[in-house]
């Protein structure tokens, strides 16, 4: 286009903006190739503008949207806001008597006055019953000088009466030593073979006392007329343990919200346990103080006596079935968003120190499912799996006496489960402190990070002889662990580490807190019970969130002054 076209085309097109007379007139004086040039001009020009106006419609609608989530955010966050200010409040209305959760852990009670003022108000008195129990346990225990060189010397035709007599011998001797084998029978990496198989009987059932004895009892808390309270059927108890047993029947009156004729169980505690079981602890303690102030033995980095403090404070509250009724309520608080894990719901109107009454649950042992279809099998082992792992990493409190005797499964329709938990008596619970001490080892192990856990189990002793040398020795031993088993996970052979971690410690003089051992220990025994129906399980993809889950309560816990832990578990 020459020079004279191009300035002819803006001329004209100043003159098209000025008025329409003129912009005819001036357009008809054009030259032929003007007005296709003007033509061409008019079309881009009308491009561009439509292109500017669907940018700026466009710009405008991302601009709408963005302010609709906005403001849904906002309210969002204000909804949030208002549950949390409204759950901060009335948390302390919500508090039950202990054990409830970490708002009131520092006002727990400690058991050992209440043991030692049923020993005695005198050393004479109490050191007269812990001679006169040590009489009776040798007098029991003497015919294994006999037996046990037999055994050694003709095992096939003595072994028999040796684990019976076994059996007879442990049940005498109390709750104590029932309690203490129940626990090592699952230890078969500790103990022997024929040790856990022969005194597993144990876990299931023991003998009991007679119906004399609980009708006795029963008058003696409900009154002469119990029989128009509840009504017992059949005399002999369905299931009998350490502590107590337990008899099915039914209400005969309308009690905590439960109607006439509702099925329930009655758990009656043993006769006479409460005395044996502080004279045992007594004992125990002694013994403790004995072993640690020998010079030559070195036990004190053990600290014998603050175990037998804890096990005494584990033990003594199962004998006030009242605690045992207020551990079923936090159970139940804390699965109530969980339709696939009960418990029994305790009647507080018929419960009293030494009886507890609940509603009775129905269902067959878990292990009666290992011939189950492979995917029910599947699905018990893991809601078994998950019910635990929140215990121990959400809820910070485990129910210590999980065997399987104690896990009833109840099909509500095919391939639909219910898995009731029963005997509540026995639970762990850390504290805050631990917990998250706890949730921090077991997140190091998990993550294969040796040399954090070990340093977090030295750091956390509360009573060690280990030198800055041992230390270092005791945390690259952990870290040699972690990198001997690469190819493991720390949750899928908890008992090994176990193992190793022990004698670690022992090695190198450095006392392993309860926290860490107690959870291992849980993990352990859920696992063995998983496996049993499930052998394929993976535990670790289900254990690793609970870590991460319980990580980030622990951090909300932090940061919002520890009232963030029941809006957790709710949510979970």
């Amino acid at each position: 286009m020459s020079a004279a076209a191009s300035s002819t085309i803006y001329a004209a097109a100043a003159v098209r903006s000025s008025s329409p007379f003129l912009r005819r007139v001036t357009l008809r004086q054009l030259p032929l190739q003007a007005k296709r040039a003007h033509s061409e001009f008019a079309f881009r020009l009308d491009q561009v503008r439509h292109a500017s106006n669907h940018f700026t419609a466009r710009n405008a609608r991302w601009r709408r949207n963005i302010s609709k989530l906005y403001a849904r955010r906002m309210l969002e966050l204000a909804a949030a806001s208002a549950a949390l200010s409204r759950e901060k409040l009335t948390l302390s209305e919500a508090v039950m008597t202990p054990p409830t959760n970490w708002a009131d852990w520092h006002g727990r009670k400690d058991w050992t006055d209440d043991l030692l003022e049923s020993l005695g108000a005198t050393w004479y008195q109490r050191t007269w019953r812990g001679m006169t129990r040590l009489g009776q346990l040798g007098l029991l225990f003497s015919p294994y000088l006999v037996l046990s060189p037999l055994r050694m010397l003709n095992k096939e035709r003595f072994d028999p009466p040796f684990w019976q007599y076994s059996l007879w011998s442990i049940e005498k001797a109390g709750p104590t030593f029932i309690k203490f084998v129940q626990w090592a029978t699952t230890r078969q990496d500790m103990f022997s073979v024929d040790f856990c198989t022969n005194l597993s009987a144990l876990r299931d059932k023991t003998k009991g006392h007679s119906w004399k004895e609980t009708e006795r009892l029963l008058e003696q808390e409900f009154g002469p007329d119990w029989k128009t309270k509840v009504q017992i059927k059949d005399q002999t108890p369905i299931g009998s343990g350490c502590i107590a047993q337990v008899y099915r029947g039914t209400l005969r009156e309308a009690t905590d919200l439960e109607p006439i004729g509702k099925d329930i169980a009655l758990k009656v505690q043993h006769p006479g346990i409460w005395n044996k079981v502080c004279v045992d602890f007594y004992l125990l303690g002694q013994v403790a103080d004995l072993l640690e102030a020998v010079p030559f033995l070195n036990l004190s980095y053990l600290s014998l006596k603050d175990l037998v403090h804890q096990f005494c404070n584990i033990m003594l509250p199962q004998l006030d079935l009242t605690l045992e009724a207020k551990h079923l309520d936090r159970f139940l608080r804390d699965f109530e968003h969980d339709e696939s894990i009960h418990f029994p719901r305790p009647l507080h109107t018929l419960t009293r120190p030494k009886i507890l009454t609940e509603t009775f649950c129905f269902g067959k042992p878990i292990l009666s499912y290992t011939r189950a279809s492979l995917e029910d099998r599947k699905t018990l082992a893991y809601m078994g799996l998950q019910s635990t792992l929140k215990m121990i990493f959400l809820h910070d409190f485990v129910h210590g006496d999980l065997h399987p005797g104690n896990i009833l499964v109840e099909e509500k329709a095919p391939g639909k489960f219910v898995m009731n938990l029963l005997d509540c008596g026995l639970v762990v619970e850390l504290g805050p402190k631990q917990h998250d001490t706890m949730v921090k080892i077991l997140g190091a192990f998990s993550r294969r990070n040796g040399r954090l856990a070990g340093q977090l189990m030295v750091d956390t002793a509360s009573h060690t002889q280990a030198s800055p040398l041992d230390v270092e020795l005791f945390v690259a031993g952990i870290e040699q662990i972690c990198l001997d088993d690469a190819d493991n996970n720390f949750v899928e052979h908890v008992g090994d580490y176990i193992a190793d971690i022990c004698y670690m410690a022992c090695k190198h003089k450095v006392k392993l807190e309860a926290t860490f051992i107690n959870a291992a220990l849980a993990m352990e025994i859920t696992e063995g019970i998983a496996t049993a129906l499930y052998k394929d399980i993976k535990v670790s993809s289900t254990a690793l969130q609970m870590v991460v889950k319980a990580e980030m309560m622990h951090q909300l816990n932090n940061a919002t002054g520890g009232w963030t832990k029941s809006i957790v578990n709710t949510v979970v």
